[in-house]
């Protein structure tokens, strides 16, 4: 007999362990875009949420596909769980006046898996290098002010076998862990699978065997 799970218990009476609090991952919840104008150049920023520094590259020709006659599309990027992967491009401004300006305030932001693009239509006056900076560094501040991030999160599939005398003690630590889409099987015994946030899988592994006392593995099906 196989039955879902679709409430919570009160697992207060269960065994309860520390879960080491680990950094979210914040990423941005969609495109925004954000324009101003300095001595008739117009600049417009775009934040888009990314996987990789491919997609990165793909938006950038899309871009400059809709933005023929602009003079520069600068960019850059910041990517992995820990936001330690980054990329830029002057794209033909004076070396460190567009890319770094805009990667410096992107990597303020705590975000990752995010690319931002400022896309600068020249109006005939030069901007200077200290103008420069300061322009692709509002275009990064103004776009980013208008980002809604979310967390991003990724799952562990798992599988696990208990005893019934067992089972509402891992229940309650699956749960405190943020199990989702549990499915419960009983037989002789009880086998239960579903998902745990990845960071969380270690957390819940080792929980699980301190309340087992080492009689229950939790098996890693697939990552998500």
């Amino acid at each position: 007999m196989k039955l879902t799970i679709y409430t919570l218990i009160n697992y207060s009476t269960f065994f309860k362990f520390g879960i080491k609090k680990m950094k979210k991952i914040m990423i941005p919840a969609n495109k925004v875009q954000s324009e101003f104008s300095v001595k008739k150049s117009r600049f417009i920023s775009m934040v888009f949420p990314v996987e990789n520094d491919m997609e990165v590259r793909s938006k950038l020709k899309e871009l400059r596909v809709e933005h023929p006659s602009s003079r520069h599309v600068v960019w850059s990027y910041v990517l992995g769980d820990a936001g330690t992967l980054y990329g830029l491009s002057d794209d033909g401004e004076p070396h460190g006046t567009a890319g770094r300006p805009a990667l410096e305030v992107l990597k303020g932001s705590g975000l990752t898996y995010v690319a931002l693009f400022v896309i600068r239509y020249f109006g005939g006056t030069k901007l200077g290098t200290g103008g420069l900076v300061s322009a692709y560094t509002q275009a990064a501040q103004d776009v980013l002010a208008l980002v809604n991030s979310v967390e991003k999160i990724e799952y562990s599939k798992y599988s696990l076998s208990c005893s019934y005398a067992q089972y509402e003690g891992v229940k309650a630590i699956l749960l405190e862990n943020k199990a989702l889409d549990c499915v419960e099987d009983f037989s002789e015994g009880v086998t239960i699978s579903g998902k745990v946030p990845r960071r969380n899988i270690e957390d819940c592994r080792r929980d699980v065997k301190n309340f087992s006392q080492g009689s229950i593995e939790i098996n890693i099906v697939e990552e998500e």
